[in-house]
């Protein structure tokens, strides 16, 4: 069972996000929900102090809407966020990809003005902080942004209804949680049973040490099934048991095959 928490601003559109999820009973993960309140200071406080509260946390997204200058686009990931207010940069660690990979600037305020120019085509309040916040707490983490009015022209008018159907319509809620889902078994080594690997090979309590840590590095620098690996090796045996000399030569061989990774 992996643990989720879901980011947004609102009550209302994080309500959307909510439906959506909800109904693909999803029986390995158990999902938690915070609405930050809107703004940078809002989200730095409240996130904080509800990951401070709750720090078991396996995977951490940010869900909500943007603002966008010209191109408008069904959905963004945020890889790169410029803070408008001191031209200071964070980079979002590339965790998983799931969509069009984007830079947002983060504003402390809602521009209005036409006066007010940048390079980057997207802008929000919040995902500058969170991103900050989430680091803190060594969190894996994505940020997924849906653009929905144009700047100075739309801003004014934000369509909270266009907004809810967007949440729900642009974002293949399933595949993103394939996604989470192919991530965690990759990186989260501590869940995998790997006593049936102690038994076959007969390890010592020092080799156990070994072959665990091998073991982990394996399962993120290579795709292939390890039992494939393993099964391999063990055809040299069918007619006779393991010896401790071939169990180290085994060691050996698996660390220098990583090393080549």
């Amino acid at each position: 069972m992996y643990n989720i928490l879901i980011v947004s601003a609102l009550s209302a559109e994080l309500k959307e996000v909510k439906k959506e999820i909800k109904s693909l009973n999803l029986s390995d993960f158990k999902i938690s929900y915070l609405v930050s309140e809107m703004s940078n200071y809002n989200m730095i406080y409240n996130l904080t102090r509800f990951l401070e509260q709750n720090r078991s946390f396996d995977f951490i997204i940010n869900i909500w809407v943007c603002g966008y200058k010209q191109e408008k686009i069904d959905l963004i990931q945020v890889w790169r966020i410029k803070n408008i207010i001191n031209n200071k940069e964070l980079i979002v660690p590339n965790f998983l990809d799931f969509s069009s990979v984007e830079s947002i600037i983060s504003s402390e305020k809602i521009i209005y003005d036409k006066k007010e120019i940048w390079e980057e085509d997207f802008v929000d309040m919040e995902s500058f902080w969170f991103e900050f916040v989430s680091e803190k707490f060594n969190l894996p983490r994505l940020i997924l942004k849906i653009p929905v009015d144009k700047i100075w022209e739309e801003t004014k008018n934000f369509d909270y209804n266009k907004a809810k159907k967007y949440l729900r319509e642009n974002i293949d809620y399933k595949k993103l949680f394939e996604k989470i889902w192919e991530f965690l078994l990759k990186n989260n080594s501590g869940d995998k049973d790997l006593e049936k690997y102690f038994q076959v090979l007969n390890l010592t309590e020092t080799q156990k040490t070994i072959f665990e840590r091998l073991y982990n590095k394996y399962d993120v620098l290579v795709w292939n099934n390890f039992d494939d690996y393993l099964n391999k090796f063990l055809e040299n045996f069918k007619e006779k048991k393991l010896q401790k000399n071939d169990v180290k030569k085994f060691l050996k061989n698996l660390e220098n095959f990583l090393e080549d990774k």
